[in-house]
């Protein structure tokens, strides 16, 4: 008899994506809740046993899995991320001269501030088991800020031969890897609770995330103080190889009605496939030069201002956001920078804005004014572009404010100022906007396409509301037809599920918005959808987009898609793993692996063969969408658009990967 363990286990957030007219989710498997947890109380720093804080959650959505027997596994505790940076008292230096870094001689990393856990590494439950699983959250030092304890769960749909290989006498969670080798779970979770501290009574209070980091302010005239780095340096440590970055702010920053995808599409068919043996050299740096659209140009004139020819200021500066990852300054790499003033009747005027760029600097040409004699300037640093727009699900903004500046000179600079994004109101934004404006800058400067819609996509994070149209009731992370995405909290701070969402409204653009046929509904990754194939089409090619944005080497081996800050979750060139479809269009990672193989330079098995263009994979798909919504169309059809694509000769190796990975 088998037997279960497990009554008492862990909390979890899963991936099962849900149904919803016009949306594309994030693959889900169930939901949780909280069943038993106290509000509030005390606890101790440094390691507690049994932890400070005790939460009983229930699994739910499972009704799709209610005859299968689950294994339920915590690969390791949850903990507050260290930090691999120091602080430096020479930036600038560093920056700005290339002189080694100096480091702040007596600080030193003050250790996690959280850690969570359940009882047991793994647990079974049997059909029809009530989910129920208990968390151990502990707190381990005294910090005035907001805490989001996290702690990872896969869960895994056990075969009989699955269940034949445990051995009952021993404990579950030290065999588990055995169960179900090189196999990916059908569902990854995310248990994300919220706690904010009291460092002086040693309390603890627990509450939803806005209880906890509260909410952005509606009105847009205010916004978070940024902090002052230079007096915070001894203590803040600093990112040195993300300031260093060779990102770009894309050449066009509007929508270009396609010509630059034209260009791309051009160059893709002239350039054609090569084969292994063949000299290749992997060009990161597509120059693609376009002219700015004469309104844009318009605009441009418009806001420097009609009546002054040359610039009366000068303003610049550095920004940066503090990340929940690593607890370090970023660059405010894809931020707004906006100068401002008010006129005689207090009434705020808006003077000039521009782009932070990837080292986090950035400049504004200021025109005087009779309103503007460097009198009164105040600059803002903001998460609305024209590609992305983040905001809260009220449609409140993010924005950070400096102090205002007064009787300023024609040359002036601000400083190094930063933002808080580990812990407070905005916790996790600085990563969500760098994520996105990092897909952004592959996408055109790397791919040749411009995914800038006519209005921008809309942002809402964190999701706490909107279950996506799926009836669960619980929040989760999607994208619709509309040019909406949601994201939940967890997911917001994940490069690999930003760049994935943004993948559908890449999708969505260069289809006029038409989805294929059966194109909704629930679904994981580990699971056939025979009846589906327009699903697995559209998030077969999100998850290929996510590996094709966050692993710029086209030669990642098998198992190399887990590590750096897109880690994917699975693996775009693993074919051991289930699930064993009749064939491969009918499963969604199975398509993005042969769009994989279309790109990446790795000869294996019958994948011997790449585009030259590196932009090639994602542009012959988007090229060819459908041409009414709800037409019927799976990953079949593409085999003809990328034998066609192919130099001469390499149509039977395009049919051999596609075969690859079919079966």
């Amino acid at each position: 008899m088998r037997r279960l363990v497990g009554f008492v286990a862990v909390s979890c957030s899963m991936t099962l994506a849900a149904a919803g007219t016009g949306s594309a989710y994030e693959p889900r498997a169930a939901s949780w809740s909280v069943v038993e947890a106290s509000r509030s109380g005390e606890y101790r720093p440094g390691p507690t046993p049994g932890g400070d804080a005790r939460v009983l959650i229930e699994l739910a959505g499972l009704e799709d899995l209610a005859n299968s027997s689950l294994l339920v596994v915590f690969p390791s505790c949850g903990e507050d991320s260290p930090s691999s940076n120091r602080p430096l008292s020479n930036l600038e230096s560093v920056l700005k001269l290339g002189v080694r870094p100096r480091y702040a001689a007596q600080w030193e990393d003050p250790g996690p501030r959280w850690r969570v856990c359940a009882p047991d590494a793994a647990v079974l439950l049997e059909p029809g088991a009530r989910p129920l699983i208990s968390l151990e959250v502990d707190f381990l030092r005294d910090v005035s800020e907001g805490l989001s304890p996290r702690l990872p769960v896969h869960v895994y749909v056990l075969s009989d031969d699955d269940l034949a290989r445990i051995d009952f006498d021993k404990d579950l969670g030290c065999q588990w890897s055995n169960i179900v080798p090189r196999r990916g779970p059908a569902a990854e979770l995310m248990v994300d609770l919220y706690y904010r501290l009291d460092v002086v009574k040693h309390a603890w209070l627990m509450g939803d995330y806005h209880d906890v980091f509260g909410r952005p302010d509606p009105d847009e005239l205010f916004g978070r103080p940024t902090g002052d780095y230079r007096k915070d340096a001894a203590e803040l440590p600093v990112d040195i190889l993300s300031f260093r970055s060779t990102r770009r702010i894309p050449g066009e920053t509007e929508d270009d009605g396609g010509k630059l995808f034209e260009q791309t599409l051009a160059r893709v068919l002239a350039e054609k496939s090569a084969l292994v043996g063949t000299e290749f050299c992997d060009k990161e740096d597509y120059e693609f030069r376009t002219v700015p659209p004469a309104g844009q140009l318009a605009a441009v004139a418009r806001t420097v201002s009609p009546n002054v020819v040359a610039p009366a200021y000068l303003v610049s500066g550095r920004f940066s956001t503090k990340w929940t990852a690593d607890h370090s300054l970023h660059p405010g790499f894809g931020f707004r920078v906006e100068a401002w003033t008010n006129d005689f009747l207090g009434i705020w005027i808006k003077l000039a804005e521009d782009w932070v760029q990837a080292d986090g600097t950035w400049s504004l040409n200021v025109p005087g004014s009779p309103l503007f004699v460097g009198n009164r300037l105040r600059v803002y640093y903001r998460t609305k572009t024209s590609y992305y727009d983040v905001q809260d699900l009220s449609g409140n903004r993010y924005a950070w404010v400096d102090p205002d500046w007064l009787n300023i000179p024609a040359n002036f600079n601000v400083g190094h100022r930063y933002a808080d994004t580990d812990g407070g109101t905005y916790n996790g934004v600085g990563e969500l906007v760098d994520a996105a404006m990092y897909t952004w800058s592959r996408l055109y400067w790397n791919g040749g396409i411009n995914p800038v819609p006519a209005s921008p996509v809309k942002v809402f994070a964190p999701n706490t509301t909107y279950d996506c149209g799926d009836g669960s009731g619980s929040p989760w992370s999607c994208a619709n037809t509309g040019g909406n995405i949601w994201l939940i909290a967890s997911h917001a701070v994940q490069a690999q599920v930003v760049s994935h969402e943004l993948g559908h409204q890449l999708n969505y653009k260069y289809w006029n918005y038409k989805r294929p046929a059966n194109a909704g509904g629930s679904h994981n990754l580990n699971t056939c959808y025979p009846s589906r194939p327009g699903m697995t089409l559209l998030e077969g090619f999100a998850d290929f987009l996510a590996g094709w944005v966050g692993y710029p080497g086209r030669s990642v081996a098998d198992g190399g898609f887990g590590s750096g800050r897109w880690a994917l979750g699975w693996d775009l060139e693993q074919r051991t793993a289930p699930p064993n479809c009749a064939n491969g269009w009918e499963n969604e990672l199975w398509v993005g692996r042969t769009f994989w193989d279309l790109h990446d330079t790795r000869a294996d098995g019958n994948d011997v063969l790449w585009f030259n263009n590196l932009g090639a994979t994602p542009v012959l798909y988007l090229a060819n969408g459908v041409a009414n919504e709800g037409d019927a169309r799976d990953m079949r059809f593409y085999e003809n658009i990328y034998r066609n694509a192919a130099s001469p000769g390499h149509q039977t190796i395009i049919s051999n990967i596609f075969d690859q990975n079919r079966h």
